[in-house]
């Protein structure tokens, strides 16, 4: 059994930006994913935490779902 990694979004969006430094993923794209429930997410007050694992899961297509953000 792993440790998830949980992250803050602005921490998520820092870390897919090491792996890419020229993403076109924002802030406003990962909380959508949340709002969606697409990736496993919680609240911790006012911030939302996400799994960093199943963030980046989500990126490669594992869960075969796709984001649909207005």
């Amino acid at each position: 059994m792993s440790i998830p990694k949980i992250r803050t979004i602005g921490q998520c969006l820092e870390e897919i930006k090491v792996i890419d430094p020229e993403t076109a993923i924002t802030e406003w794209f990962l909380r959508c994913l949340c709002k969606a429930n697409l990736v496993k997410h919680f609240m911790s007050g006012t911030k939302i935490l996400v799994d960093l694992n199943d963030l980046l899961s989500y990126f490669n297509n594992e869960n075969g779902e796709v984001a649909k953000c207005i």
